[in-house]
């Protein structure tokens, strides 16, 4: 009991200072006077440059899935086939059509991955030729922030904060 009470009398001991010492100050924020918004949605697919990139995404696209469509008729072909055959060419047969699909499954898996590499690497080249412009337009301003207008994120903005269709035509005029 003595033990008990004596530990608590050394931690209401350690306890004053920590409860009496000032609060550690928090870093102080700078002044924000002017403030803008960026659609970079809009950006994305109101620029010349964003149009023609998703139209060669699509075309190549579109290609890509000619050749997996063909491959798929193909199989579905022989899968057809396979009805009329017995026996040892039955096996043989099944077995082909059983390899041909997983390639059909990895040409379809690799498609999708260079579809979404290309998709990547457009977005990144995008968006840091607009946040080049978006710098320059704000520093031109004297804007001390700009925020990326997104519905998930920015509910309300006052009218004329947005400078999006300034960017998309300054965009156009850069990169064409």
């Amino acid at each position: 009991m003595k033990v008990r009470t004596y530990a608590l009398a050394i931690a209401a001991a350690l306890a004053v200072p920590v409860m009496t010492a000032p609060a550690v100050a928090a870093a102080e924020v700078p002044a924000v006077k002017k403030i803008a918004m960026v659609d970079m949605q809009r950006v994305l697919n109101d620029t010349k440059a964003g149009q023609k990139a998703r139209k060669d995404l699509e075309t190549s696209s579109k290609s890509k899935q000619e050749k997996l469509d063909k491959k798929r008729a193909k199989l579905e072909a022989d899968a057809g086939k396979l009805k009329s055959l017995k026996g040892e060419s039955l096996a043989r047969a099944q077995e082909q059509l059983q390899k041909e699909s997983m390639e059909l499954q990895s040409m379809l898996m690799t498609l999708e991955q260079e579809l979404g590499e290309q998709h990547n690497k457009l977005l990144e080249k995008m968006y840091k030729n607009a946040q080049e412009l978006v710098t320059k337009v704000a520093k031109e301003r004297g804007i001390d922030l700009v925020l990326v207008r997104d519905a998930m994120t920015v509910i309300y903005t006052k009218d004329g904060l947005d400078i999006t269709s300034e960017i998309v035509k300054m965009y156009d005029a850069k990169y064409k």
